[in-house]
């Protein structure tokens, strides 16, 4: 025979033999692998996740919990960790446009009888020359509660902040605002209906 031949015989027996290794190894189930269809997982929003796996930050059981699951009969695409991400967006948005006076920064994001309040009470601190306190920082944002009134759902979260007084130096505040949303509006935003001390 031929050393050409030889050789090629033998690199196919030793080829043969890494591979027959190799799937010995790597071809066994050690019961440690992915299996071969993933768990189904819970849909964004679920709301055994929101209230026991991940709560919300200070969410309340009883009531909250019950107006929570109500929405989200009612409501399937309502994702709390969303609304709770543009709750805080919108405390940062509404304490500034106050803060600088802005009207029509502040129509859209108030119900019209919040509006019609921080819209008079802008009137009235810039007749006297004041100016409003801005946001320094916000501190927190905590879910308290959630309701559902016929077709309005309300959700009450508690926010803790430091603002700037100007000459006063800065102050923490601690408020409860309740949004609310008519739930059967193609309008996915909500509006602050209601601001309570805390």
């Amino acid at each position: 025979m031929n050393a050409q031949v030889i050789e090629l015989l033998v690199l196919a027996v030793v080829a043969g033999i890494v591979l027959a290794r190799l799937y010995a190894t790597l071809g066994r189930r050690t019961g440690a692998e992915r299996p071969s269809t993933p768990a189904p997982q819970p849909a964004q929003g679920d709301l055994r996740e929101t209230l026991a796996e991940r709560p919300l930050p200070g969410a309340q059981t009883g009531s909250a919990s019950g107006g929570l699951a109500e929405l989200m009969r009612i409501d399937p695409s309502f994702d709390a960790g969303h609304f709770m991400s543009g709750a805080r967006s919108a405390y940062e948005l509404i304490v500034t446009a106050f803060a600088q006076g802005d009207k029509d920064g502040l129509r859209a994001l108030l119900t019209p009888r919040v509006f019609e309040v921080y819209s008079k009470a802008i009137d009235e601190r810039q007749a006297r020359g004041e100016k409003g306190s801005e946001l320094v920082r916000l501190k927190s944002a905590d879910f308290l509660d959630a309701t559902v009134d016929a077709d309005v759902a309300r959700i009450t979260v508690k926010f803790e902040a430091e603002l700037a007084e100007g000459a006063h130096g800065l102050r923490d505040t601690k408020e409860k605002w309740v949004f609310e949303r008519d739930v059967r509006s193609y309008d996915p935003n909500w509006k602050l209906a209601r601001v309570l001390a805390a």
